[in-house]
């Protein structure tokens, strides 16, 4: 009987479980400002510093119109300055340019140091279930700080995608330049899918019916 009750309350936790995973609600994004490029935000990890190597799962790419180039270098008029502060190496997107930050593992938040934000930067996310943010301009900061250019503003930005789960974001820009360092994020801790969830409950019926077909061959012996 011990045995019959504790695999009921298994399979109804997994069904429980189930049923969070296939419907968990939507949320709205959440953007923090910081003065500061560091430290990370609680919780998070480096994903790309451009100087050392990429986290395990990740993987970034660019176009012929986006490249890393030093800080030490300082600016490069008219092309790409540094965000404040950083003389390692940090990432330039062109105008026409593109950077992409791709995973397969799933993003619950990012951050990144963002310097001399201009109004034709724009940065997408792409996530479960079709989820797609797009924001250009001063809504990559929250309307914090204005997208003029200024090359004495940097800024530390963390998006925080409540339910939702990123897997790609893009950096794109218009003109010269979008620069940025020090890519880091939130992984999330792994879930099952729900086609797994599924197989796992079939599996605990199973485990069910055989333990009651167990139990019912010794007493059809001894009738």
């Amino acid at each position: 009987m011990q045995n019959r009750t504790a695999l009921r309350a298994l399979m109804a936790s997994a069904a429980l479980a189930a049923a969070v995973a296939f419907a968990a609600p939507a949320s709205a994004l959440t953007i923090t400002v910081s003065p500061t490029n560091a430290p990370l935000p609680p919780g998070q990890m480096m994903i790309d510093d451009f100087d050392n190597a990429i986290a395990a799962g990740f993987t970034f790419t660019q176009n012929a119109n986006a490249y890393v180039r030093s800080g030490a270098l300082g600016v490069d008029d008219g092309v790409s300055a540094p965000p404040p502060g950083d003389t390692t190496n940090y990432e330039t997107v062109l105008a026409n340019g593109l950077a992409t930050l791709t995973t397969s593992n799933l993003l619950t938040t990012f951050s990144f140091y963002l310097g001399s934000p201009d109004s034709y930067n724009t940065i997408r996310f792409y996530g479960l279930g079709g989820y797609q943010q797009t924001l250009s301009g001063a809504a990559i900061l929250g309307a914090a700080v204005a997208a003029d250019g200024d090359q004495s503003v940097g800024r530390r930005v963390t998006y925080d995608f409540g339910a939702e789960r990123v897997n790609k974001i893009e950096f794109v820009s218009t003109g010269n330049s979008f620069e940025f360092d020090s890519l880091a994020g939130t992984i999330q801790a792994a879930v099952p899918e729900p086609s797994t969830w599924a197989m796992m409950i079939l599996g605990f019926g199973g485990i069910g019916a055989l333990i009651r077909r167990r139990r019912a061959n010794p007493a059809a012996a001894a009738a």
